[in-house]
């Protein structure tokens, strides 16, 4: 393998820092944006196959909004 090219080299140092970032989160804001991911996955597969959401997808959707809200003090104080 040869040298890498520029966009490679940017793009471990993107890798790298989001790999320390990730590093730097307590294990509740690490399980708040996991949640919120399957969330958002969950209702965007429903949404595409059946072009509908179940409010079950809402009840998660509104769960890991709070979840974030709380463990990364978003949103008005």
């Amino acid at each position: 393998m040869g040298r890498k090219s520029k966009w490679e080299l940017e793009r471990d140092k993107e890798d790298a820092l989001r790999k320390k970032a990730m590093k730097s989160l307590t294990q509740d804001q690490l399980k708040a944006i996991n949640k919120t991911y399957k969330a958002i996955e969950d209702a965007l597969l429903n949404v595409r196959e059946i072009e509908d959401l179940y409010l079950s997808d809402i009840k998660n959707l509104d769960s890991a909004m709070w979840k974030l809200k709380h463990e990364f003090n978003l949103g008005e104080k």
